[in-house]
């Protein structure tokens, strides 16, 4: 858990190309980009999809692919990656022309990078984001934070392919980029949070630190004390601290966590089920299993339905298994070997899933 990447900066195209064309589409368009901001991806939703209906009505193919783009970016939220991914292509069709719907590509393939390595996809993401980079380089956007996000995303590919040069490097010019580019962003904060991941994956535990809380200062800064990225670098730290021992400190992060989780409009199963466990692994290293136990049984009721998406499944049968001996510990075999089993069942179907697949 400690050692995972946040893979998710959304670049989300805007209104401004579609003042100049025909029809009402980019009235209803700004609607729900004005509700994207406020995080109503379902009112959101609602007005993209009557603002592509108008589109279409109207030939502006270009405003179709933007909101098609934009529906990606909705999916992408709500983590609803093939969605997200079939959304996106969509759009990569319609934009192969002039300058700007060059950027527009490029901007969706980037978007696109980051859900296919969010389902682990990682030669399929690198495909993606290496045609971005190509389109921002040849075509010389000038975009800075375009450019910091798709170093970001390749970063995190190279994390997981093991290459951790090539991953530290891409993250510090991330940074370095997003630090200058002038705008109101979060590829800073996620280009931090990607080097304390790195860091921590060393054992580099004072450096992981000083980048996680780094982190955590500009998300607050820009974001306030509340908003749910937050979530994502506190957990972070909090597995830092139980790592290096510190409980009492790694359970101050995982209530902060848990505290902005439940306050949130935007439910984010794959966060809550994450700073359960590790508000659990706490109590757990401080012996009061009794305590673990019911925050374990609140992961594990998640952990049943994420287990389907490919990048969770582990992290579902870990839940489960944990949930399994903390049963087992506190006196109620017959439910931590039934729990125990949903462990196994999961396991079986990866294997044979993985196996399936690879048969010629």
């Amino acid at each position: 858990m400690a050692n995972t990447i946040s893979v998710f900066i959304c670049l989300t195209l805007t209104g401004e190309f579609l003042f100049g064309q025909s029809g009402n589409y980019w009235k209803l368009r700004e609607n729900g980009l004005n509700e994207i901001r406020m995080g109503h991806y379902s009112q959101a939703e609602t007005w993209i999809r009557l603002s592509l209906e108008s589109a279409r009505a109207n030939n502006g193919e270009y405003a179709s692919a933007l909101n098609y783009a934009t529906l990606g970016d909705i999916y992408q939220a709500k983590q609803q990656f093939t969605q997200a991914e079939q959304a996106y292509r969509k759009a990569i069709l319609m934009l192969p022309g002039q300058h700007e719907q060059i950027h527009a590509r490029a901007i969706v393939l980037r978007n696109l990078g980051a859900v296919l390595t969010a389902e682990a996809r990682f030669d399929e993401a690198l495909v993606a984001l290496n045609e971005a980079a190509k389109l921002t380089h040849k075509n010389e956007f000038k975009d800075l934070l375009l450019n910091a996000e798709i170093l970001n995303s390749l970063g995190v590919v190279y994390f997981n392919e093991g290459n951790m040069r090539k991953a530290e490097n891409s993250f510090i010019e991330a940074a370095r980029l997003s630090s200058v580019s002038g705008s109101a962003n979060n590829a800073l904060d996620v280009a931090l949070t990607n080097l304390g991941s790195l860091y921590q994956r060393r054992r580099q535990y004072k450096k992981a630190e000083a980048a996680y809380k780094r982190s955590i200062e500009v998300t607050v800064t820009r974001s306030g004390d509340s908003h749910s990225n937050l979530s994502v670098i506190v957990n972070k730290l909090g597995w830092l601290y139980i790592n290096t021992g510190r409980h009492k400190e790694a359970k101050a992060q995982f209530e902060r966590s848990l505290a902005i989780l439940e306050k949130a409009e935007l439910s984010n199963e794959r966060l809550m089920m994450e700073t359960l466990q590790g508000l659990a692994k706490v109590y757990i290293e401080e012996q009061d299993e009794l305590r673990a136990e019911p925050l374990l049984a609140r992961a594990a009721e998640i952990a049943r339905r994420r287990a389907v998406q490919p990048a969770d499944t582990a992290k579902a049968i870990e839940v489960l298994e944990t949930y399994s001996k903390v049963l087992r510990d506190s006196g109620n075999p017959v439910e931590a070997e039934r729990v125990q089993e949903e462990a196994r069942r999961i396991r079986a179907s990866v294997t044979f899933t993985v196996r399936a697949s690879a048969a010629k």
